[in-house]
């Protein structure tokens, strides 16, 4: 039986909810919290950061739906809420962090990423997953806040370039340019840290091999 959830239109859910039928927004919940949810990790690192993160948009969300402007995308103002939560979340945690001293994670964002996109998979592949997961953060934390940001939307919230440029504010083609740039970064990592581990390779007393991106 097909799902109505999914074949309702986010303009048609926004409309019920604003006409007083409030329990369709679980519907947008359903629809949007895992993509939103493994950005906001990415972003910021944290598993409790993110789905504060993520509870704090969906509460904006809903307080603001009455000022939504139903001629723009709804899922591209909710990413932007999204982002604009993570900006928050992370200058108000970090603030805490310097002043009392709490609050740091022994936990990297890729092994919180594992745990999202892992579960049904068997040990052996988590293992894997984990493993690149980890290095492409690695990978993602020497870049640009704009182009790792732009490159998030895109490949783990499934964003168009148009929405991108919507929910980051700029236009087309600086969407498409930081996502081309990062991935140029990105590439040019990989081929520093393969040369790096070539050498570690052929020079028997080099037990380092930790990759570290270089800094752009």
């Amino acid at each position: 039986m097909p799902d109505r959830d999914a074949q309702t239109g986010d303009g048609t859910l926004v409309a019920a909810v604003r006409a007083g039928q409030t329990d369709r927004f679980a519907e947008i919940v359903r629809r949007y919290q895992h993509a939103l949810h493994r950005v906001a990790v990415s972003r910021l690192g944290r598993n409790d950061w993110a789905e504060d993160a993520v509870q704090e948009t969906f509460i904006n969300a809903f307080r603001s739906l009455r000022t939504y402007d139903s001629r723009y995308s709804f899922r591209t103002w909710l990413w932007t809420i999204l982002l604009n939560q993570c900006r928050r979340q992370y200058r108000q945690r970090r603030e805490e962090q310097d002043r009392y001293g709490w609050g740091k994670s022994n936990q990297a964002p890729s092994e919180l990423l594992s745990e999202v996109a892992g579960r049904e998979a068997s040990p052996d592949a988590r293992l894997v997953s984990a493993d690149r997961k980890r290095f492409l953060e690695q990978l993602l934390a020497g870049l640009p806040e704009s182009q790792a940001d732009a490159l998030r939307l895109r490949f783990f919230g499934g964003l168009k370039y148009q929405e991108i440029a919507a929910a980051m504010n700029c236009s087309l083609s600086t969407a498409k340019l930081r996502v081309r740039r990062g991935l140029i970064t990105m590439s040019e990592f990989v081929a520093a840290g393969n040369q790096r581990q070539q050498g570690a390779d052929i020079d028997p007393g080099n037990t380092n091999t930790n990759y570290d991106p270089p800094v752009p």
